[in-house]
């Protein structure tokens, strides 16, 4: 018997309202509430090193992409993950905890777990899921939770979670050790105090001043979480983040977090920690609970990443920073940004608009022009912030950036 499927049937008039209420809501949380949409949910044909090819577009230099070490498409992240396809498959047999890890799985854990310097790894399907579950997990009714205003998505998210389970949520001024602790002291004493943070904030490309607060944290016996989305591979000597940065090693006292899809160019995410804390989280944190394992071949092109830098990260990392310099340098000579004031570590390096609609325009034109840049605009940012982010990597060398400095800066005066 053939069953006829009644996708895409008219609503009616009962439910054309209620389709408009759900719309009104969702735009009210999209992007420049939902307008040109396009420039961020259109589909690429190809990704080739730098350039990109999307239909009746012409081919653009990408500036806005994690791949600061320039792994994607390395060969050996290739090869080992079609290895691990032969061997296991594209999916899996279930989620983390329901026996579908795989040797595989601890391998990458013990290897991650060596690299930032912590006894142990759990790793997710993403960094998102990570930061949603991991932290509304650790605390729980009467703790306290305190945060960066300027905190990731996924931060947000996660504390919105641990308030709604009865925990305190209290957000503190950008990178402002002070005003921290006065927050902390509200917290009632016996209670948990978790401090969430970016090492790299995604949006301005700062570094969150990490000697400062782990003193707080240490005054207070708080426990440091720390984002190293932006961080991880790109920060320190050997790429092991901000506390390497620093010359720190992570207390015993906290969480080292980062997904695998930045630097590493991979997919998944993991949480850094204790032992004490990673063997239960296995067993408690939603995200690895009930969430499908990462595939194998991802977890194999993560490994592979590890081995890349081992052997060439210095290098990739010496020839990422040369090229944030210079980018900046012609960049502050075009005006379309100011020179900082001291180094720049990270790959993250905003050219600010202000105006949300002039951003879109602005992205528009570029693209036009053969240069992909993605606007940072309200709810992104807040309003009257927006921005083009860009991200410079070991891929971006001054032929690259020359052209799109005047791509950029012609984009700015067409839109003025």
């Amino acid at each position: 018997m053939t069953v006829t499927s009644e996708a895409g049937r008219q609503a009616q008039p009962g439910e054309e309202a209620v389709l408009r209420a759900l719309a009104e809501r969702v735009r009210g949380r999209s992007l420049a509430r939902g307008f040109q949409h396009e420039i961020y949910d259109r589909a690429a044909d190809r990704f080739e090193d730098l350039t990109v090819s999307y239909p009746g577009e012409p081919v653009q230099t990408v500036m806005t992409t994690y791949d600061y070490l320039g792994l994607v498409g390395h060969p050996l992240l290739n090869e080992r993950a079609k290895e691990a396809i032969d061997a296991h498959g594209v999916g899996g047999h279930g989620t983390a905890t329901c026996a579908a890890s795989l040797g595989l799985h601890r391998e990458l854990e013990g290897r991650l777990a060596r690299f930032v310097g912590h006894e142990d790894v759990v790793v997710l399907p993403t960094g998102f899921q990570a930061n949603a579950t991991v932290i509304p997990t650790l605390v729980g009714k009467g703790d306290w939770v305190f945060g960066d205003r300027l905190n990731h998505a996924s931060i947000i998210d996660g504390c919105r979670l641990a308030e709604a389970r009865g925990a305190h949520v209290r957000y503190f001024r950008h990178n402002d050790a002070e005003h921290l602790r006065t927050l902390m002291g509200e917290a009632k004493p016996g209670r948990i105090k978790l401090v969430v943070a970016d090492s790299v904030f995604s949006a301005d490309g700062d570094l969150f001043d990490l000697p400062a607060f782990r003193a707080v944290c240490e005054e207070a016996g708080a426990v440091l979480y720390l984002d190293e989305a932006h961080g991880l591979g790109v920060l320190g000597p050997g790429g092991r983040g901000l506390h390497e940065h620093h010359g720190l090693t992570p207390a015993p006292t906290s969480l080292v977090m980062s997904p695998l899809s930045k630097a590493l160019s991979a997919t998944g995410g993991f949480v850094a920690g204790p032992r004490t804390l990673t063997t239960l989280m296995r067993t408690a944190v939603p995200g690895h609970v009930f969430s499908g394992a990462l595939p194998p071949a991802s977890a194999a092109a993560a490994l592979a990443a590890l081995d890349v830098n081992e052997a060439d990260g210095e290098r990739r990392r010496a020839r990422m920073r040369a090229n944030v310099a210079h980018f900046i340098d012609r960049a502050a000579r075009a005006k379309l940004i100011e020179r900082p004031a001291g180094p720049h570590h990270s790959g993250i390096v905003p050219v600010p608009v202000g105006d949300d609609q002039r951003a879109l325009r602005i992205a528009a034109h570029c693209r036009d022009h053969g240069l992909m840049v993605v606007p940072f605009v309200f709810p992104i940012v807040p309003r009257g912030t927006a921005r083009l982010r860009i991200n410079i990597t070991a891929r971006h060398t001054p032929d690259l950036t020359d052209p799109a400095v005047e791509r950029l800066t012609a984009a700015f005066h067409a839109t003025a």
